[in-house]
């Protein structure tokens, strides 16, 4: 007996339980150790790049026909949202940047998105960034984080060198630092 190809109604009921349970065990690893959170994510963020390279490049073969398979099912649709297919990558990474954009640019400075490719940002501070001691933090707690956080398949940053700008503190009384809250 052949298998049927499952109607989008099947396909949606069988993948909430499955991304349900993921986000089970997604909330089991932050209980372990940092070594061990930091190994199981290395592998999950290689599994990852992976999958967005076969999707990504699927999509790509499929040409114009990626979105009637995109709206054929919703597991489709997911998996296609998830890796960013059919997605303008630099304007959903600048969007993605809006949550911290204040708190750069009271600062004076500003982060420019230059590309994405595979799921990897390339930004640049700019302006009083640019060279600001505080800089590595602010790209660190606060820009990679709201990437994470905001970009779906997002893997990694990647930050262009500045400009050249000379290193100096940050121009005024630092009130708010972008980090984790200690534990």
């Amino acid at each position: 007996m052949a298998d049927t190809v499952p109607t989008p109604e099947e396909s949606l009921a069988e993948l909430g339980p499955l991304l349900d349970r993921l986000e089970e065990l997604l909330g089991e690893v932050e209980s372990f150790d940092e070594p061990v959170q930091e190994r199981v994510f290395e592998l999950l963020d290689g599994v990852d790049a992976i999958h967005r390279l076969a999707v990504t490049h699927l999509a790509d073969a499929l040409g114009e026909s990626a979105e009637t398979v995109r709206s054929s099912d919703p597991a489709v649709a997911w998996l296609f949202e998830a890796y960013g297919v059919g997605v303008d990558d630099i304007a959903a990474a600048s969007a993605a940047l809006e949550p911290v954009r204040p708190y750069i640019t009271e600062h004076g400075g500003d982060v420019e998105v230059l590309g994405v490719a595979r799921g990897v940002v390339r930004v640049r501070l700019s302006g009083a960034c640019s060279g600001c001691t505080s800089a590595a933090q602010t790209l660190r707690y606060g820009v990679e984080e709201a990437l994470r956080e905001n970009l779906p398949g997002f893997v990694a940053m990647d930050v262009a060198p500045d400009s050249g700008a000379a290193s100096h503190p940050p121009p005024g009384p630092v009130l708010l630092q972008i980090q984790p809250r200690p534990a």
